[in-house]
């Protein structure tokens, strides 16, 4: 019997640090992974009780997310995949270089394809899982000079809309999560000193999606927005 575990991805910083934390801190195996591995080790040495395994894995490519997989496979089923890597550049589309928009479409949407090849055919064969992708509001409301991001983060919306129909009869859960404003590093250091009062902490942000991955297993939260009370910035 393999154990069980929880996948995140873009677990070093932000969103997915919290989200580690918070599985781990409730018992779960935490398959956390990153290209800053050091990052993560750090988090899985300052909370020795919880159960981290820090891998080190580039989403952009598909060699290295078969190859992670593989890595953990033969130990861990992935009951839970959450697919939060992300990156992106605050320019006008004028501005944006190509190899920004090949970054942020690698990272954010052809990463979570990806993690998702690996796992599926798993969690087809036990005929259940749950897969949460972390999205933006970005993907369904206009903000300027993130066009590549809000691109990648629509592309994802739709990926888990239809993968969702394609998986149902397998019991396999789809879950697209729109957050607002939060407080991570993705944002330049001057927006943060600005506006992060006004922002979505992590670790509550990690709280409710736990909480939301918890549910009632025969309900399936499909499209769940979470905005600061105060709205978008």
């Amino acid at each position: 019997m393999k154990n069980k575990a929880v996948w995140i991805t873009g677990a070093s910083s932000g969103i997915g640090k919290s989200l580690a934390k918070k599985f781990a801190q409730n018992n779960f195996n935490v398959i956390a992974s990153a290209r800053r591995v050091e990052l993560i080790e750090k988090l899985s040495s300052d909370l020795p009780d919880a159960k981290i395994i820090p891998v080190k894995n580039d989403v952009s490519k598909f060699e290295d997310v078969n190859k992670t997989y593989n890595s953990f496979a033969e130990s861990f089923e992935i009951d839970c995949l959450i697919n939060n890597a992300g990156t992106t550049v605050f320019k006008s589309f004028i501005d944006t270089e190509i190899d920004d928009i090949k970054r942020v479409t690698e990272v954010n949407l052809l990463g979570a394809i990806y993690t998702t090849k690996v796992v599926l055919p798993e969690m087809i064969r036990r005929q259940k899982g749950t897969i949460i992708n972390i999205l933006s509001v970005a993907a369904n409301t206009i903000f300027t000079n993130s066009t590549v991001y809000s691109a990648s983060k629509a592309g994802l919306e739709m990926f888990g809309k239809v993968l969702r129909e394609e998986v149902r009869d397998y019991n396999i859960r789809v879950i697209n999560i729109f957050p607002g404003a939060t407080a991570t590093e993705i944002w330049p250091e001057s927006a943060l000193e600005r506006f992060s009062e006004k922002m979505m902490q992590p670790d509550k942000l990690a709280d409710l999606i736990f909480q939301i991955y918890k549910s009632d297993f025969s309900l399936s939260p499909e499209e769940i927005t979470i905005r600061p009370i105060g709205g978008d910035l």
